[in-house]
């Protein structure tokens, strides 16, 4: 049983340590602390409580967080109180602190209770001779001070901890570090059995489908006693039940139970099927035991589906098994990379998770990556992924630094990675949408600065150590050791046709009127598992967090500008370049947010196009922590779409018709010419026809055609091609409109942009578009 301890929550801060010692080593006087003890929430965030009661300003506006990097150079204590309930007498009664970022010490009742370290493992401490029983007890929780960590230029190397990377400064977030408890506080209470594990796993059978459930009891003493599981439907009904008489024995004991489910309800990836979830509950019951209720009891939503991997076809020998299977059906991999949802993580946000994610639902999105610079995520991202079938790919906390990329051998390291990985891997592995673990976010032996960068592999002793972790705890999963995993680190035009990209990482940046097709049309990387475009954030967001006299363009980015963003993503010369110059803030909003959805948009249809010798791409980056100008976000922190999303959404539909091509500026007198592609998920044998026009500014149309009916029978039909030539007075923009109709499904669209460009060397390539956009 827990009993949360959720409400009247206070915090104060103190300089370090200062609190400990509780009094001035001078007058002997009570020491007063930082600030009066305000308000809290818990789970939430030391920055964002203090900023609700006054103490900061408003982190997200303009420079605000620089003037809140103050508070993770002090202490901040959580104050509370419960009452020992005279009922739980003769039970065990636990503490347990499920996420304290990022360490702390703790006292009840004035006494010290313990130390703990850690952020995605709890704090537990044993409270049951320490209690007032049927009296109020204190609860005191101080913080330390925020250790010193790694940004994203350093080194990865010295990496001696596992608080959150990037919030020591990224590309996409300024330096503002999360503390306090992230996480809920509750009370367990329980008799001399409890649960330290329960493991699901499933098969399928001709009879149905098999559950095999693996409880691992702490026993604290001996006896007679029964292990009862029930597994109800995704409809309420009991499907399913067992119940297994055991002689309990002191210490960890471990137990299984096979339950038969006639009738199975299969989770399947989004687009692939429907997501039913089945309840499993589990009690241990002692005998002779005086209580009504169970020693110990845990529920867990659970699915029944198979999970296995296969190497892409006509893949070399050598490379990893990047296809997914899902009830034995191939499942093609369209993802993005996910972030956190905020900078100050410890506040719940649950309307933006869910908003994120039925953002991605919506946008066919089956798989999302959970980038190894963020979070292990709360349990509620992964009940959202549960419920709306998109799998989940979780890197191990450890990402590169720049100058080195490797990640630490040390023992005292390894030790703290296995036993916090342990940990989240037993409370993760129950998950249907739990797909892949991976080692970390591009791992490599060096840095940037070598000539070339090399994905490390499970020979590495860190990532062989999490390989051997996985294999032991959740055999099921995939194991990459890294994002990228080479033999090539980057998709790069000299690498074409040469086999070496298999799983790969790059660009993050339209590449060029010419360059970008000739990329993304000669690649064949088997996985593309982090790539994108930035953009700006919509006027109505920047209205948000930019003063009102810097909502405007200017030779050079301001402070708050670089600040939010535009240090990296800085795209002022890259759109004078191919639009022109003259642009005013609102143009400059409209054009990067075009530019960044044509070069996502081309490139995601182009992986697809090679399915299934590539097995899915997964854009970066879909959501962002902080309010940017720019930023290769997909969706702004507000929660807003970027038309990056749309396009990418319209790119990722079931069935979809795209336009393979060379470039996208053309002068007069040339030949434009497009090769026409279908991509189905689910091909079948229903007749299709494509149409196609070619129409100016105005809608007129200036060439047009059809293919002849053909059956759908593959993931990908070539269905004929285009061969326009351009008039030599013909001066503006030109649009493709594609318009596929299928037995069942309707008219399906999918249009293009092109430029007519001057003569003139100089000339803005892209300039005509400048009218349509």
């Amino acid at each position: 049983m827990k009993a949360p301890i959720e409400n009247g929550w206070l915090l104060t801060g103190s300089h370090p340590g200062f609190w400990e010692f509780g009094r001035s080593m001078e007058l002997g006087t009570e020491l007063k602390g930082l600030i009066p003890w305000i308000p809290a929430k818990v789970p939430g965030s030391v920055h964002y409580d203090l900023y609700e009661s006054g103490y900061l300003p408003d982190p997200y506006w303009g420079l605000n967080s620089q003037a809140c990097e103050w508070v993770n150079d002090r202490n901040w204590l959580y104050r509370n109180a419960f009452i020992a309930d005279e009922r739980w007498r003769g039970r065990k009664v636990r503490l347990v602190c499920e996420g304290i970022d990022y360490s702390a010490k703790l006292r009840l009742n004035g006494e010290p209770l313990g130390e703990h370290r850690g952020m995605f493992t709890p704090a537990e401490f044993d409270l049951t001779d320490r209690l007032r029983w049927g009296e109020s007890n204190d609860l005191l929780i101080g913080i330390d001070v925020t250790p010193e960590g790694v940004p994203q230029l350093g080194y990865t190397n010295q990496v001696n901890h596992l608080k959150s990377r990037f919030g020591y400064k990224w590309d996409f977030c300024p330096r503002l570090q999360n503390m306090g408890l992230w996480k809920p506080v509750y009370l367990c209470i329980n008799g001399s059995s409890r649960f330290n594990d329960v493991h699901w796993k499933t098969s399928l059978n001709e009879d149905g489908a098999e559950g095999l459930v693996t409880v691992v009891l702490d026993n604290e003493k001996g006896g007679q006693g029964s292990v009862i599981t029930n597994l109800y439907a995704p409809d309420g009904s009991l499907c399913s039940s067992r119940t297994t008489q055991v002689h309990l024995s002191p210490g960890l004991q471990i137990i299984e139970q096979r339950l038969n489910i006639a009738h199975p309800e299969l989770w399947y990836p989004n687009g692939y099927g429907n997501q039913p979830l089945y309840r499993l509950v589990t009690e241990v019951r002692l005998d002779g035991q005086p209580y009504a209720e169970p020693s110990d009891d845990r529920e867990l939503t659970v699915g029944i589906r198979t999970l296995a991997f296969k190497q892409n076809p006509d893949s070399p020998y050598d490379s990893l098994a990047y296809t997914v299977i899902v009830n034995d059906r191939p499942v093609y991999l369209k993802g993005w990379n996910w972030v956190p949802v905020d900078q100050l993580y410890g506040r719940e946000r649950r309307e933006q998770y869910e908003h994120l994610i039925r953002l991605a639902k919506e946008a066919n999105v089956n798989l999302l990556r959970v980038w190894g610079g963020g979070l292990i995520e709360r349990e509620l991202f992964y009940e959202l992924c549960d419920r709306s079938g998109i799998l989940i790919w979780q890197e191990m906390m450890q990402s590169s630094s720049g100058f080195n990329n490797e990640p630490s051998a040390d023992a005292a390291f390894l030790h703290k990675l296995q036993q916090t990985m342990r940990f989240v891997i037993r409370e993760k592995r129950n998950h249907p949408s739990l797909a892949i673990w991976c080692g970390g976010n591009e791992l490599t032996e060096g840095g940037h600065l070598q000539d070339r960068l090399v994905p490390l592999t499970d020979n590495h002793p860190n990532l062989r150590m999490l390989r051997d972790l996985v294999a032991d705890l959740d055999g099921e999963r995939l194991f990459l050791p890294s994002s990228s995993s080479g033999p090539v680190f980057f998709l790069e035009q000299q690498h074409a046709g040469q086999g070496l990209s298999y799983d790969v990482h790059g660009p993050w940046k339209y590449a060029g009127d010419v360059d970008h097709y000739t990329l993304y049309n000669g690649s064949d990387a088997l996985l593309h598992s982090e790539y994108g475009a930035d953009g700006f954030a919509s006027m109505e967001s920047l209205k948000r967090f930019l003063p009102e006299d810097e909502l405007t363009t200017m030779s050079d980015p301001s402070p708050t500008w670089l600040h939010h963003g535009y240090e990296y993503w800085n795209m002022d010369e890259q759109l004078e370049r191919l639009f022109g110059p003259g642009c005013t803030l609102e143009e400059k909003v409209r054009l990067s947010q075009w530019l960044q959805a044509e070069s996502i948009g081309y490139a995601v249809e182009s992986n697809r196009r090679r399915a299934p010798q590539c097995s899915g791409s997964i854009l970066w980056q879909m959501n962002e922590p902080f309010p940017n100008v720019s930023c290769t976000s997909a969706v702004d922190y507000y929660g807003l779409p970027k038309p990056a999303y749309f396009r990418t959404a319209l790119a990722q539909r079931p069935i979809h018709p795209s336009a393979q091509f060379d470039k996208l500026a053309y002068t007069r007198g040339e030949s434009f010419q497009a090769r026409l592609f279908i991509c189905a998920d689910h091909p079948d044998d229903a007749d299709a026809q494509l149409s196609w026009t070619i129409c100016n500014k105005a809608g007129e149309t200036l060439l047009k055609g059809e293919t002849e009916r053909f059956p759908m029978k593959e993931l990908v039909t070539a269905c004929g091609s285009i061969n326009w030539s351009i008039p030599d007075d013909y001066q503006e923009a030109f649009r493709l409109d594609l318009k596929l109709r299928t037995v069942g499904n309707g008219e399906i669209e999918n249009h293009y942009l092109f430029a007519c460009k001057s003569d003139e060397p100089a000339a803005a390539p892209l300039q005509t578009l400048r009218p349509f956009l």
